[in-house]
């Protein structure tokens, strides 16, 4: 994770692959930076959300650009804010991961420990694509939420019942070599 400051605000961004690709506003960029304020981090350091934070740090961070798969919309009703359909608006980025981590120590002597991924699950991160372009606007999207999913054993990457866990799927990786 980098740590960018804007106008008096942090924000810590993992890279993430180009998921539109022919998409004008991004050309001439070969990735994407996903963003989580620096305050949201605190607010979980302060519940103790070891596990969390050491996720953001030891897999969402280094791991992101190696999604396999980008899908549209949860089959669920979620509500963020004032917006009553936000279900259908969010990103969820997926690929294989073979460890996980947590964050162990204090203020001053945190570490990340590192551990070996659950048994036939792919991580998962729920994103929502940036609103506040004239604040940030290199960042993408923001990272809301990122947990370990039973993965399907017919498409690497991707969780178990995707069809009818989202939307749509938007993207798929190319296979390396393609």
């Amino acid at each position: 994770m980098k740590l960018l400051s804007h106008g008096g605000r942090h924000v810590y961004v993992a890279d993430a692959p180009i998921w539109e690709p022919d998409s004008p506003t991004l050309q001439g960029r070969d990735h994407l930076l996903i963003g989580v304020m620096k305050k949201t981090l605190t607010a979980h350091a302060a519940r103790g959300l070891s596990v969390y934070i050491g996720q953001l740090f030891g897999i969402v961070g280094p791991g992101l650009i190696f999604a396999r798969h980008l899908f549209r919309g949860v089959k669920r009703p979620l509500m963020v804010g004032d917006d009553k359909k936000a279900d259908g608006d969010k990103l969820i980025a997926t690929w294989e991961q073979t460890r996980d981590v947590v964050l162990e120590g204090g203020p001053q002597s945190a570490r990340l420990v590192y551990h070996a991924a659950p048994k036939s699950r792919v991580f998962v991160v729920l994103i929502s694509r940036n609103k506040m372009l004239e604040e940030f606007p290199q960042i993408y999207g923001w990272a809301e939420h990122w947990t370990w999913v039973a993965a399907d054993p017919d498409e690497p990457g991707a969780p178990i019942d995707w069809q009818t866990r989202y939307e749509e799927r938007l993207w798929v990786a190319p296979k390396p070599g393609a």
